[in-house]
C-alpha cells in the first residue's frame, strides 16, 4: 500500500500547481484586457488626428507660413484702412498667432 502522508503531500502539490496555473491565466487575461483597452484608446486618438497622409511635414509648414503671412497682410490692410498705423511688432504678433493657430 502507498503511504497516506505521501498521497496527501502529492494532492497538496497538485492543488498548489493548479492554483498557480489559474492565477497565471487570470494575470494573462488581465494584461490582455489592459493592452486591448490601450490599443482602443490609441485608435480613437488616431481617429481624432487630421488625415493629412498625403501632406508632408514640409508642406504643412509651408502652408502654415503662407496662412500666417496672409493673416498678417489682412490685419495690416485692415489697420491701414482705419486711422491707426500698423507697427512691425503688431505684424510679428499677428504672424506668430496665425502660425500657432495653423499648427
Amino acid at each position: 500500500m502507498s503511504n497516506p502522508d505521501k498521497d496527501l503531500e502529492d494532492l497538496k502539490k497538485e492543488a498548489a500547481r493548479r492554483a498557480k496555473e489559474e492565477a497565471r491565466k487570470r494575470l494573462v487575461a488581465k494584461h490582455d484586457a489592459e493592452i486591448s483597452k490601450l490599443e482602443e484608446e490609441n485608435r480613437e486618438k488616431e481617429k481624432a488626428l487630421p488625415k493629412n497622409n498625403d501632406m508632408t511635414v514640409e508642406e504643412a509648414k509651408r502652408r502654415a507660413a503662407a496662412a500666417a503671412k496672409a493673416k498678417a497682410a489682412a490685419l495690416a490692410k485692415q489697420k491701414r484702412e482705419g486711422t491707426e498705423e500698423v507697427t512691425e511688432e503688431e505684424k510679428a504678433k499677428a504672424k506668430a498667432k496665425a502660425a500657432a493657430a495653423a499648427k
